[in-house]
Formats: C-alpha cells, structure tokens, sequence
C-alpha cells in the first residue's frame, strides 16, 4: 500500500488476497476492536436461547413457537451485526491504504450514513445466497440467485465510497462486476473457500459439545462457543470485508483509472 503515488497499480488476484491478510496483520488492533465492539454484545444472544440444540430439534421432528422465535432473532441480530462489522472493516480499509492508519470512530460514522442502504442491500445479497443453496436443486432459481450475487457483490462498498443509495448502488454494482466478471467470480469463489475453511476450523470444537444423551447444551459449552464464535467472526467478516474492497478498488483501477486521489476523496481525507 504505496500511500506515497498517486496511481493504484492493477493487481492479480493472489496479490490481492495477499495484501488482504496483510492489512489485516498490520491493522490488527483496530480491525479487532471493530468486531468485538458489535460481535461481542451481539453473540451473548447465544446464552438467552433454549439449552437444547437444533440438531435435537430437528430430530425429534418439532420446534417449539419460542425456539423459532429465537432462532428469528439470532437471524435478524447476526444480520445486523455482520452488516456493522462488514462495512465499518471495508472503510477502515480504505482508510489504511491513504493515511496509514484506522480510525474506528470514522469507520462506523460513515457507516450510520448509509444504515439503511447497507441494511438493505445486506438482506437482499443474504436472501439470494440463501436461494441460492437451498434451491440447489432446481438448477434455474439457483443459478439466478448465484448470478443476482455476483453482480451485486460490489453494492455495499459503494454504498459506503461512492455514498450511493441501495437501488443506484445496485446498479452501479452490475455496471463494474459486467466489464471483468470472470475474474471477479473467480477471486469471490476463492474468498468464499477460504473463509469457509477458516470458519470451519476454528469452530469444529463447537459440533462436539452438545450431549448426545440429554440433547443439551451446558453452560461451559455456551461460553466455549461464544469466544470460538467470537474469534471466527473476527477473522472471516473481517478478511472478506478488506479483499473485497481491494477487489472493488482493482475493478475501478482497471476500468476507471481510480487512483488515491479519488479514494482519499471519497473517504473524506487529504493525502
């Protein structure tokens, strides 16, 4: 990140993931403090809920009213809360690459600017992904779904760079990803494995701390699970927030000339 040249050079893909979890190192603190200050309120939603786990739910054929009315709310609160986080780790890249630095109280100020676009576009990009996988089966819905995302995979930064609203958001999203969308579907399919693999191995100890003779879920457990979750958010939404950005940056150096004039612009600070 050359803050001293006013031209953002194109990178390839590995660069880009490379420099992802290099700005993660080098703004670790900051990064840290973002997600805690939303991940670590919202995630105690975790003791509140039925001491019985879904799996047993699931097999024993029945949910009772207020497991689904929890499970709604973990819904709503991890939406929410992934959106904060997201956003305010994809300015405080932008923020990075200009000054050097992080400041968390810029990051979710901009953020409160565009809540309800951000919020928005969140659930939009969430329903799809879910249609997506769960209509699997029915190759037409599925692939519309998969499509409809991939399009709009640039709508939350510039929601947040370009301060656009959701709909012109969205549009602008399809206008950069239409120019180049093979390679960008191929860094957001390799962003998507490795945060899955990350995912996944800080929370295999979770899948085994349930009981498999009672069905429940002890306290230890609970605790276990907040802090593995905890961690796991932090790197996952955090990681794809950065390399996303830098995509998005890549995309309109190629196609615009962005440069850090442009960007120190639109993050409302003077190189």
């Amino acid at each position: 990140m050359n803050r001293d040249s006013e031209t953002m050079k194109e990178r390839s893909i590995f660069d880009i993931l490379n420099e992802s979890f290099a700005a993660f190192g080098k703004g670790f603190r900051e990064y840290v403090l973002i997600s805690l200050m939303v991940f670590a309120p919202a995630n105690l939603i975790t003791f509140l809920g039925p001491r019985t786990s879904l799996q047993q739910y699931v097999s024993d054929g029945s949910i009772p009213g207020s497991a689904v009315i929890f499970y709604i709310a973990v819904a709503i609160v991890t939406l929410v809360s992934t959106t904060a986080v997201w956003s305010a780790s994809s300015v405080a890249t932008g923020q990075q690459m200009v000054t050097g630095n992080i400041n968390i109280k810029d990051c979710f100020q901009r953020v409160s600017w565009r809540i309800y676009s951000l919020f928005f576009l969140s659930f939009v990009l969430t329903i799809c992904l879910a249609l997506g996988l769960i209509g699997i089966a029915l190759i037409i819905p599925a692939v519309a779904s998969l499509f409809f995302l991939l399009m709009a995979s640039f709508a939350l930064p510039v929601a947040l760079y370009e301060r656009k609203k959701y709909t012109s958001a969205l549009i602008r999203s399809f206008q950069l990803v239409k120019v180049n969308w093979i390679r960008i579907l191929g860094a957001m399919s390799l962003i998507v494995l490795i945060m899955l693999g990350i995912t996944v191995l800080i929370s295999t100890p979770t899948l085994f701390m349930a009981s498999p003779v009672a069905g429940g879920v002890s306290m230890l457990a609970l605790v276990i699970q907040y802090f593995l979750s905890l961690v796991a958010n932090t790197v996952a939404v955090v990681i794809s927030a950065v390399a996303v950005t830098l995509i998005y940056f890549d995309t309109r150096v190629r196609i615009e000339g962005f440069d850090e004039g442009q960007l120190s612009s639109e993050i409302g600070y003077q190189t």
